[in-house]
């Protein structure tokens, strides 16, 4: 093993694609022997033809550089005799190496016939934290120097590092893991599986005593579980550090001072300290960039050792928790004498199911995919505390098998499992006890708000980034009734039970005249609740669908809000008889099952019962369904969901709650003593009524302060609005908007060599946009990343910080929520105000019930969304930018002047044609310089 050579291979070319037209410009390659790097080659290849421009500005190599350079046949022989006797390694092996061996046969040499391992596919395995796997990824997860990405010299030096780092991690991995690990390698890519079996075998060969920190659990190594800290006691001579001298004092060169987080942390200790006549609403809007998370966790960490108190932290995502927990664990705990307990709350099944998995490991057929995920499972279970897929997400695919071992709760577990003691979602569930501070997400806190706040002192409640949980709540309680699938349903009944001519249940049972009878009955039953489901949905249709067909989008499925006083009049008549029907067969159901189980069956009939009893179970959920839609209705919005032909047949109802403050008045806010509402964007301009209104509350019995950022915004932000003559509607002229977005975008980015967020209302508009800029120049010069287009959210945020100069289009998301450290923004343009569509559930429910949705939903809702993008741009007072309004109703419209006033103080609204805008915008930055 330790003779073996490796060759570690990186290739530029002209063009990806293996058509026998493109050709290697550069090549690098390092020797690894022994663990370390013995030698390098490297050279560039005058490839005889022009170097694309995206090639170029991938890997800064232009036909200059490369005109005086050897051609590939010039530096095959030695090429050649350099890597026959290696084993060849490469960052994506299966691009590389067939490239070489293509080059190699052109220029009159045979293929190399030589073992070749993929780094990729091992970094999948052995790395799993880093938050990708290219190159740049990994080099700077590892800390391995890597100066020059897209260089072919410096990719394969950076490549031999890390395939040396790779191969000290496997060696330090348990036989038992390594020998899982080979087990389900067979389908890596080439002869990568020889990298784990060398590892195996140096293992077995040289014994090494598992780490201290490891266990073997039934054939599995496990990380230690951590032990827990018990409870600290109340400390009531706790004094909690007002000043800006006292703070500094505490943290001690830890943490910096910041003014605006130190107000935060006053107020919010001033207002939960008061245990008498309080009001039990506190709101806080804070700017983000404020650090508004230790602002709250480091006063309420005083709070809850004085009197006792859990405080349950809620946030949007599953993601912040994970953020929340690290500002608690590495900022907080490290300014504090005694360090605050932290517990992750969230749903089971983001957990990983020990039992699950080792079965599934060990007893199923696995796919390829499902192979290289667990394999990747397996490394991380020698790393991780938690079990927690989050930690892993964005490397595994969401699939049937990772499906398969998601934890279910509780209530699956067997105590008498090997992995009962270690299971991670107990684990989870005890480290509450002694946690000070709980954090879960939104949606958890809506469902299990009761659990969570049984406690004999009411916990307190902190609910981050509020504006986003009426949202939340609202999305968690929409139910659906597909009547389609409930009339598929009752056919599959009738057809068992008379219908099928090769074998039905009448036939099977004439010669028992009571069975028959009951049949006759269910079968009756059924065909009435077809009936009434096929004159439900005519009704629906002839109302609200037939009206207004001719404005639907053709082929593509649609959404019309109906009045709460229909669904109530079909609740009374229409409904009521669909659910009497359905008791109806529950009737005739029971009856026929108590017949069977005093019968001798014959297997075939046993057999058609098993399933009708299916069938019938699936009836049971509907039956739930009808109830449940028609239940509360002066509480829910109602909708219709029809398919892309838009017929009757395709209707589904749809509902969701429309009070999301009632919810919160008596689900949530009973089970807590106090309760922190908080965020970056809460209010537009001093209008408060709109957030508290979501929450059902009211002024007099609320606590509410807004915080501004020290910034001075007269020079740090610079906003524009295009004049423009398009004055076309949006709706009915897309190409032509999409032409008059696409030269704007153009014309603005030109020579502007800042990073660059263009905002759009729409996926739609925003590829159509992007398909016009493809190929146009300035794709050529700068890479356009797009929403939708080059991959998840997460990916294209990752791939915009990394660029320079690059353009991101982003929608509906990227409007809050997304931050961008530093000057990895600079530049904001704004497509259109963000209102809502008309076709808005909301905004219809409005209109429908002669509600005004324009000042009701629409403008409010504008106005927000505006102010938070508008807020991607600064977030601390070292930052700078302009923002370039490309939609003219904000100066030609009466509502505009609201937008304007959203604006950060001290910042106008400079109007002009393209070049004027351009040319501010060119000497804003230029005097930033």
């Amino acid at each position: 093993m330790n003779k073996t050579k490796y060759a570690v291979v990186d290739l530029e070319m002209t063009g990806s694609d293996f058509d026998g037209d493109n050709r290697i410009i550069q090549i690098g390659c390092a020797f690894v022997e022994n663990g370390k790097i013995v030698d390098t080659f490297q050279s560039k290849v005058n490839p005889q033809r022009p170097i694309p421009a995206g090639i170029t500005k991938l890997t800064g190599i232009t036909d200059e550089q490369v005109q005086n350079a050897p051609k590939f046949n010039d530096i095959v022989d030695e090429v050649y005799r350099k890597l026959v006797d290696t084993v060849f390694v490469a960052h994506n092996v299966e691009f590389d190496f067939p490239f070489l061996n293509q080059e190699l046969v052109r220029s009159g040499y045979p293929e190399l016939n030589i073992p070749a391992v993929d780094t990729v596919s091992l970094s999948q395995i052995v790395f799993s934290f880093t938050k990708g796997y290219r190159l740049r990824d990994l080099t700077s997860y590892l800390k391995i120097e890597h100066d020059d990405p897209h260089s072919a010299d410096s990719d394969a030096i950076a490549t031999a590092n890390l395939l040396i780092a790779i191969k000290k991690n496997l060696q330090q991995l348990p036989i038992v893991t390594l020998e899982r690990l080979v087990e389900l390698g067979k389908d890596l890519p080439r002869q990568t599986l020889s990298i784990l079996k060398d590892a195996l075998h140096e293992n077995k060969q040289n014994p090494q005593k598992i780490d201290v920190d490891l266990m073997v659990v039934d054939g599995v190594a496990l990380k230690k579980p951590i032990a827990l800290q018990t409870e600290h006691q109340a400390d009531e001579k706790l004094v909690y550090p007002r000043g800006k001298r006292e703070k500094e004092q505490l943290y001690n060169g830890t943490l910096s001072w910041r003014k605006l987080q130190g107000s935060i942390m006053n107020f919010t200790h001033q207002q939960f300290s008061v245990t008498e006549g309080f009001k039990k609403h506190v709101v806080i809007e804070a700017p983000t960039g404020s650090g508004k998370t230790l602002g709250y966790l480091f006063p309420l960490s005083y709070i809850a050792r004085e009197q006792q108190r859990k405080v349950v932290v809620s946030v949007p995502t599953t993601i912040l928790q994970n953020q929340v927990l690290a500002v608690g664990r590495q900022q907080l705990n490290a300014i504090l004498e005694t360090p605050m307990q932290f517990a992750i709350l969230k749903g089971s099944s983001n957990y990983l199911n020990l039992e699950a998995f080792m079965k599934s490991i060990t007893h199923q057929t696995l796919s390829k995919d499902s192979r290289l995920v667990a394999m990747k499972i397996l490394v991380w279970l020698t790393k991780t505390d938690t079990g927690d897929f989050d930690e892993i997400n964005h490397h595994i695919n969401f699939s049937n098998f990772v499906d398969g071992i998601r934890h279910h709760g509780k209530t699956v577990l067997n105590p008498k499992s090997k992995f009962f003691e270690y299971d991670f979602y107990r684990r989870a569930m005890k480290k509450l006890k002694y946690a000070d501070f709980i954090i879960t997400n939104h949606r958890y806190l809506a469902l299990h708000a009761d659990e969570i706040g049984k406690s004999d002192q009411q916990p307190l409640l902190v609910i981050d980034e509020a504006q986003h949980f009426p949202t939340i709540v609202s999305n968690m309680n929409q139910k659906f009734l597909d009547l389609n699938e409930l009339m598929m349903e009752t056919h599959r009944l009738v057809s068992r039970l008379v219908m099928n001519h090769k074998r039905n249940l009448i036939q099977a049972t004439k010669h028992q005249p009571l069975a028959g009878f009951h049949i006759r009955r269910f079968v009756n039953s059924l065909e009435h609740i077809n009936t009434q489901i096929t004159e439900i949905q005519q009704k629906l249709f002839d109302k609200f669908v037939a009206p207004r067909k001719k404005n639907l989008y053709e082929n593509q499925p649609a959404e019309i809000v109906i009045k709460n006083n229909v669904i109530n009049q079909m609740a009374k008549h229409e409904f009521h008889q669909v659910v009497q029907e359905l008791a109806n067969t529950f009737i005739e159901f029971d009856a026929l099952d108590r017949f069977f189980k005093d019968q001798e069956l014959t297997p075939e009939i046993r057999d058609d019962w098993a399933q009708i009893k299916a069938f019938q179970s699936n009836l049971t959920k509907f039956y739930d369904a009808i109830r449940e839609i028609t239940d509360h209705l002066n509480q829910n919005i109602y909708w219709i969901t029809l398919g892309p032909n838009h017929d009757p047949g395709s209707i589904r109802i749809g509902k969701e709650i429309l009070d999301t403050g009632e919810f919160y008045r008596q689900k949530i806010e009973p089970f807590y003593h106090k309760v922190l509402l908080i965020g970056g964007t809460l209010f537009f301009e001093h209008k408060r009524s709109y957030f508290l209104d979501q929450f059902g509350l009211h002024k007099p019995e609320t606590s509410i302060r807004t915080f501004r950022r020290g910034v001075d915004f007269e020079n740090q932000l610079d906003f524009e609005v295009l004049q423009s003559d398009f004055t076309i509607d949006y709706e009915s002229n897309q190409d032509q908007y999409a032409d008059f977005l696409a030269e704007a975008i153009e014309a603005l980015t030109k020579d502007v060599n800042r990073q660059t967020l263009v905002l759009f209302n729409s996926l739609e508009t925003l590829r159509n946009v992007y398909n016009r800029l493809h190929d146009s120049d300035l794709n050529e010069s700068r890479r356009i990343i797009a929403q939708g287009i080059h991959g998840s959210k997460a990916k294209i945020i990752r791939e915009f910080n990394d660029e320079e100069n690059a353009i991101l289009f982003g929608a509906a998301s990227f409007w809050e929520g997304v931050d961008f450290p530093g000057d990895r923004l600079e530049y904001l343009i704004v497509t259109r105000l963000p209102f809502r569509s008309p076709e808005d559930r909301m905004v219809q429910f409005a209109r429908k019930n002669k509600r005004s949705s324009f000042m009701s939903f629409v403008l409010p809702d504008a106005l927000l969304t505006f102010k938070q993008g508008i807020g991607r741009l600064i977030r601390n007072s070292d930052d700078t930018g302009v923002a370039v309004m490309l939609d003219n109703r904000i100066i030609n419209k009466d509502y505009g002047k609201l937008f304007i006033k959203q604006l950060p103080s001290g910042v106008n609204a400079n109007l002009g044609n393209i070049n004027e805008v351009k040319e501010r915008v060119n000497n804003f930055f230029n005097n930033q310089e």
